[in-house]
Order: C-alpha cells, then structure tokens, then sequence
C-alpha cells in the first residue's frame, strides 16, 4: 500500500480513539489543563492528597491522579418533595406540597458527605414539615402558613450546613384540605361575604335615615323661622290680636292649604270637608282679606 493510505488509516485510527475515549471515560482523565464553565465548580479526588475542588476557568490537573468525581452547579437548585399527607392535631387528613431551594456553599461536602444531596433535602423538607403541621390544628396551619415556613426554614439548616448546603427558600406551594373541609370552608366564605353586605345595607339605610332626620329638621327650622315671621307681621299689622286667634288663624290657614294640594292632586277623585268647617273658613279668608287690604292700604 501506498503511505498515502498508512496516514490516512493513522488519522482515522486517532479520531475513532478520541471519539471513544470522549464518550467513555472522558477527557479530564488525560488532558493536564481543564476549562470550567461559569457558575459550576468540580470536585476532585486526588488519590494521593486531600480532595479539591476547581472553579470556572483553566485549571490544572495531574492525569491518573485526579479523578474528576462530580460536576456541580453553584446556583440555586430548586428541590421539590412530592405531596405528602399529614394528619393535624384536631385530627383533619390534609395534602401539602413544599418547594425549597438550596445553594451549594461548599462542594466537597455536598459530594463526599451524602450519597445524594438532593434526595436528602427532599426527605428533609418532607420530615420537618410533618414534625411541624403534625402539632397544629389545621386554622392554625392556614393562618400562619409563612411563620410555618420560616421555622421549616430554621430547622433544616444544621442538617444542611453539614451537607455543604445553604437553605435558601422553604414555602407552601398548596395545602388541600377534605372536600368536607372545603365545602365547610366555601359555606364559611359565603356566609361572611353575605354578612359584610348585610352589613353595608344597613349602614346605607341608616345614613339615608339620618340624611332625612336632617331635611326634615332643616325644613322645622324654616317653617319655625316663617311661623314667626308672620306672628310678627301680624302683629305690627294688629297690635290687638292676641296670640290664640293669631295662632287659630294660622292654623286654619295650614288647614286650608292641605285641602287645596289634596284636591288638586292627580291620585284624588273628590275631597269631603266637614260641615262645620264653612264657618271658619269664612272668618279666616275675611280675616287675611282685611289683612292683605289694610297692607295695601298703607303702601
């Protein structure tokens, strides 16, 4: 064969090595010098000194020495238990979701202290939580569901920093209570929504009572202020007058006027005056015609 074809054989050779060696083992395992990407360190098991770990950019590493054991991300991992059912103190079956979320603050522990991290904060998250909903009535749980979390939060923060982990976020994603429960619970908002309007009815009612209270004073104060206004008229107009005919006069005249917007109403067929009433009402229109005159007169 001609040399021609004993390199292209050798090249072909090299890759396909490469290529296995790639999908295999790797090649951190041969290569001195390693790129980390941003935000991800690795853990590496020296088999001749204590363990390390590289951080983003160049690093070196002694091949056959350094093992590469695990590639980790340094940002937020968010964890998420499966729902679990807890039984309250009173007694009531309910399911709560949680969702946590941790940072690697220290890698080799996070790798060579657990077997997985990330299973052991799910278990975590899931046995705190049903140590604490397990000692509180279920009302207790709802209200004070972010003090809940914090405590969570609080509880699960040594076991973690022996993990190399930092507790970041512990919260509620969803507590379902019995379909009982919540039909109780819907009747209960119903209920309260119905009671505020009731409420608010009745404090529109009552500012409506009050707002006629105040017309109707206001029109007793004017009718009071026109009452006196006529007494003293007619009394410079009739200095003799005495108080009881000025009083029946206006009263007669009150009387009048009430049969005359009674009779000329739309709602009214025909008015009855009594018999008697003739007589006085004849001495009452005299009476304001010589008034009416005598005004005249002196104008």
């Amino acid at each position: 064969m001609e040399p021609i074809y004993w390199w292209l054989i050798a090249i072909f050779s090299i890759i396909a090595i490469l290529v296995v060696l790639y999908y295999t083992v790797g090649f951190d395992t041969f290569m001195p010098v390693v790129v980390v990407d941003s935000q991800e360190a690795w853990v590496i098991d020296n088999r001749l000194g204590a363990d390390r770990v590289i951080y983003e950019g160049l690093n070196h590493v002694m091949p056959w020495r350094d093992v590469v054991v695990r590639k980790v991300s340094l940002k937020e991992l968010t964890i998420d238990p499966p729902e679990q059912e807890i039984i309250t103190q009173d007694n009531i079956n309910i399911v709560v979701d949680m969702i946590a979320s941790v940072k690697i603050v220290d890698a080799v522990k996070a790798v060579m202290e657990v077997e997985d991290f990330e299973a052991s904060v799910k278990s975590l998250v899931m046995s705190s939580t049903l140590s604490k909903l397990g000692q509180m009535n279920f009302s207790d749980i709802q209200k004070q569901q972010d003090q809940i979390a914090k405590d969570i939060k609080e509880h699960m923060k040594e076991d973690c920093a022996r993990w190399g982990l930092e507790v970041v976020l512990v919260k509620f994603e969803n507590i379902t209570p019995p379909p009982s429960i919540k039909q109780a619970m819907e009747k209960e908002i119903v209920a309260e929504k119905e009671k505020r309007a009731s409420i608010l009815k009745a404090e529109g009612e009552h500012k409506v009572h009050e707002l006629h209270a105040d017309s109707e004073k206001v029109l007793i104060e004017k009718r009071a202020e026109a009452t006196q206004k006529v007494i003293k008229e007619l009394k410079e107009l009739m200095p003799t007058l005495s108080d009881e005919k000025i009083m029946h006069f206006l009263t007669s005249t009150a009387y009048i006027d009430s049969m005359k917007q009674l009779s000329t109403s739309s709602n009214s067929k025909f008015v009855l005056y009594p018999s008697d009433v003739q007589q006085p009402m004849d001495k009452v229109m005299n009476a304001e015609y010589l008034s009416r005159h005598a005004t005249s007169a002196d104008k």
